[in-house]
């Protein structure tokens, strides 16, 4: 990498959500804007006074609902996805505070308009922009999703990611442009457990997170019929995006699978976490996974498909198990020969992980991204 990394920026503005709103993301940001205040950067926060229209939201709600009315204190939540006006407002705001840096949450094209229109804006003004890059296109995508995601990667000056496949990417297709990687910390704010489950069989298995195609819960559901072992138990926790009459007829024909299907508040999530032994993410594809970080969270190791980021955090023997994706075969066979005591030991190795990748050193990565404002600055009116 270039010079850049040894110049660290004093003074930052993030877009992105937030708490209450839902899902890694929201959590991730929550974490980001903490430490960085923590660590005395001037930071200011720009997040959503309306994430999604509702008819475009495919979950019951974008908010987390045991939140109640709570904010993200020091945020400031002014963008309206589908009101252009919020978003010149949140340029202009970020314009007059003269940040070394701004950085934009890149996941999905449909905040495409708003950050390109933001994006374009800071640039003329001369402000660096850093896109922290959760998925390059959106999972599933076609040609003209990849066309809207490249001009959105165009606008940024540096890139910050999280897997190794998303680095070795933007070098080739980006190569005068910065990027620099690091792992997903651990979300610390997940509660202990308050009512524990007692263990079943000789293996708990849990998958948790919204249910889309992409996650390959179904290959999961099918290694299970084909392991065939009523000691080996399934927990299934998330909100399905669409029709999950498939899914539902699916778990009920499985004894072994305990499916709800629903969102769930942290509390009641602890319970789940605590009582897992493994963590199971068989996506067939993938960029990273904020669901890892909160299984190392709970200490605990995660069987993973060997796909897209997940190897950056899934160290086989180390942190879990890693398999090729979309093989329920090989799935199968691989947890006829796990067990409980080797998840203890692959706890030692989470726990190792967890000391060495922090919000700290996240933060600080992403500091060295900051520079000298570019040439040609102007005055935003």
């Amino acid at each position: 990498m270039s010079d850049d990394k040894e110049i660290r920026a004093s003074k930052v503005c993030v877009v992105g959500p937030v708490l209450p709103y839902r899902g890694g993301i929201s959590h991730y940001n929550s974490m980001l804007f903490r430490e960085l205040r923590e660590m005395g950067v001037q930071a200011r926060m720009f997040s959503f006074s309306r994430q999604y229209p509702r008819l475009l939201y495919p979950g019951a709600n974008d908010r987390d609902p045991s939140l109640g009315e709570f904010r993200e204190p020091g945020v400031e939540y002014t963008i309206d996805s589908i009101n252009p006006f919020t978003w010149w407002k949140t340029a202009r705001n970020i314009v007059l505070s003269a940040p070394d840096l701004v950085v934009f949450h890149w996941w999905t094209v449909f905040w495409a308009p708003c950050f390109i229109f933001m994006a374009h804006l800071l640039r003329r003004r001369g402000i660096r922009i850093v896109l922290i890059c959760h998925n390059l296109v959106d999972h599933d995508a076609g040609a003209l999703k990849k066309r809207i995601s490249d001009q959105v990667l165009n606008m940024a000056d540096a890139f910050f990611v999280h897997s190794s496949e998303h680095k070795r990417s933007l070098q080739s297709t980006r190569p005068g442009k910065p990027v620099v990687q690091h792992p997903i910390p651990v979300y610390g704010h997940y509660p202990p457990a308050r009512h524990p489950l007692p263990k079943r069989g000789r293996l708990e298995l849990l998958f948790f997170g919204f249910i889309r195609p992409y996650k390959g819960l179904d290959v999961l559901i099918e290694a299970i019929r084909l392991l065939d072992d009523p000691e080996v138990y399934l927990t299934v926790i998330g909100e399905y995006w669409g029709d999950s009459s498939v899914l539902v007829k699916q778990t009920e024909a499985c004894p072994n699978i305990e499916s709800h299907l629903r969102y769930m508040s942290d509390g009641e999530v602890a319970d789940y976490f605590a009582r897992a032994d493994f963590v199971m993410l068989p996506y067939r594809a993938a960029t990273g996974s904020a669901v890892a970080s909160v299984a190392f969270h709970y200490n605990k190791p995660i069987i993973a498909s060997r796909t897209g980021g997940l190897p950056d955090v899934v160290f086989e023997g180390l942190t879990g198990k890693l398999v090729p994706p979309n093989d329920a075969v090989v799935l199968a066979d691989t947890l006829r020969a796990t067990d409980r005591n080797q998840a203890v030991s692959l706890s030692a190795g989470v726990r190792n992980f967890k000391e060495r990748n922090s919000w700290h050193s996240l933060c600080s990565t992403l500091l060295t991204l900051g520079q000298s404002r570019l040439p040609d600055t102007e005055t935003l009116a």
